[in-house]
């Protein structure tokens, strides 16, 4: 009897499952890195440069999260940074077109929205790859940046209240306040609703998930809406930190947001992940990032880290999955 008992007993790996031990190890290995990195560089435990890791990765965490989804669907984004530029870029021509500020962001803003529901639409109702898709809609919105800017920056004529959204006056930038809000709402969104619940059930086996009665198309395509709006006020709000439109901003960031998703265990083949492990992912990339400025490294250095950092956290991830998911 005793050694029934025992045989029921559950390890704490399985008592917290794969995400909550991807997310714990994650955890763990952000925490190494920060002590790692306060050894090599001391300057790095200072509140100015945290301040500036965290508006550094507060678009990764933003558009993340909402990647997150669309890759637990099943699905890829590869349009969000172009979006974000081309919202960015529309706020400036809507604002310095003598649209109201306030109007002018919404705009902006709602036009990412239109950009995912057409990639949604594409994905959902004619079952296109979501990787052709989403390539295409890159080139368009990337398109649309430069032809609006004029293929440099709009940075004359802008009205005094341009760079509001973006301006850092208090002790928490605002770019910060943003993805705290961002982050709260995809999470509660995660969590608590029935189409969080739906969309993972799409990207564990869209077939079951079509015969069990889920509106696989209604929720594909809000996933994507949500997408788009979210890589706008990304864009929206970097244009406004910089109080100019620049059609080059966040160029190859859609690698970024998938790198960050995958770091913090989700899985690239869908029905897997937690919007939590984007926030690690991000902070994970956002510290090395900031620990190879303050070391010197090159852009291509870098690029060559997050390759590694991607293939690493595939593998680290399909581990701990194999371990506790059978």
């Amino acid at each position: 009897m005793a050694e029934l008992e025992l045989g029921k007993k559950k390890t704490l790996g399985q008592k917290l499952g794969s995400d909550g031990v991807q997310n714990t190890t994650m955890f763990a290995i952000l925490i190494l890195l920060c002590i790692i990195t306060t050894i090599i560089e001391p300057s790095f435990l200072s509140v100015s440069n945290f301040k500036n890791i965290l508006v550094q990765v507060s678009s990764t965490v933003i558009i993340g999260s909402a990647v997150t989804m669309v890759l637990i669907s099943g699905n890829l984004d590869l349009s969000v940074g172009a979006v974000g530029a081309m919202a960015g870029v529309m706020y400036g021509v809507f604002a310095r077109g003598g649209i109201e500020t306030t109007i002018a962001i919404i705009l902006a803003v709602l036009i990412g929205g239109i950009m995912g529901a057409i990639n949604g639409s594409f994905v959902a109702l004619l079952r296109l790859p979501s990787f052709i898709v989403t390539i295409a809609t890159m080139y368009v919105a990337r398109g649309i940046a430069y032809i609006g800017a004029g293929g440099a920056v709009i940075n004359t004529d802008l009205p005094g209240d341009f760079g509001a959204l973006g301006k850092s006056t208090g002790v928490i930038p605002l770019p910060i306040v943003y993805t705290i809000i961002v982050f709260a709402i995809f999470m509660i969104y995660q969590n608590k609703t029935v189409i969080a619940k739906e969309v993972y059930a799409i990207g564990a086996n869209i077939k079951a998930a079509e015969l069990s009665g889920i509106r696989v198309n209604r929720n594909l395509i809000i996933t994507y809406i949500m997408c788009g709006l979210a890589s706008a006020f990304a864009g929206v709000i970097i244009t406004a930190r910089f109080a100019q439109a620049d059609c080059k901003i966040l160029t190859g960031f859609e690698f970024d947001a998938v790198i960050a998703a995958v770091l913090g265990g989700t899985e690239l083949t869908g029905g897997k992940g937690t919007v939590f492990g984007i926030l690690m992912g991000a902070l994970i990339l956002g510290v090395l990032s900031n620990l190879m400025n303050m070391l010197g490294f090159a852009n291509y250095y870098q690029n060559l880290v997050k390759g590694i950092v991607l293939v690493l956290a595939i593998v680290l991830n399909r581990y701990i999955r194999s371990q506790l998911d059978r």
